[in-house]
């Protein structure tokens, strides 16, 4: 069998935007307070035990995190276009991190994007 390392970290953010063609409330503006869960996986461990540090992944996620916190995403370049729907969120985080994170050993396997206590969306790829 192959070991398969999977981390998690969560993290969470306050942000603001509006679903433009949605049929309900939720064409207004309106916030959530966000939780993002990042998943990478790795098969092999470096020389002190790791796949990847905890710090270092968390990091990677603060520096997108950074650019969503207490703003409005529908006025954000990185939505342009684009619905900021809780799907979309998920999937830009997902391409993001992989850009940074992914380094041959350790690739983001999922991202999770809580909008509610009780609905979120999981972004994965074929890896």
């Amino acid at each position: 069998m192959v070991a398969i390392y999977t981390l998690k970290i969560v993290t969470d953010f306050a942000a603001s935007h509006i679903l433009v063609g949605h049929p309900g409330p939720c064409s207004r503006l309106h916030g959530h307070n966000w939780k993002i869960e990042v998943e990478a996986r790795a098969h092999t461990l470096n020389e002190i035990g790791m796949a990847i540090d905890f710090k270092d992944l968390k990091a990677a996620t603060m520096e997108i995190v950074d650019r969503l916190d207490h703003r409005h995403m529908n006025d954000l370049e990185a939505f342009a276009g684009v619905n900021p729907t809780a799907e979309n969120v998920a999937g830009y985080f997902f391409r993001e991190l992989s850009r940074t994170v992914n380094d041959g050993t350790v690739v983001v396997s999922a991202v999770t994007v809580w909008e509610t206590d009780r609905a979120c969306v999981r972004y994965t790829e074929d890896l």
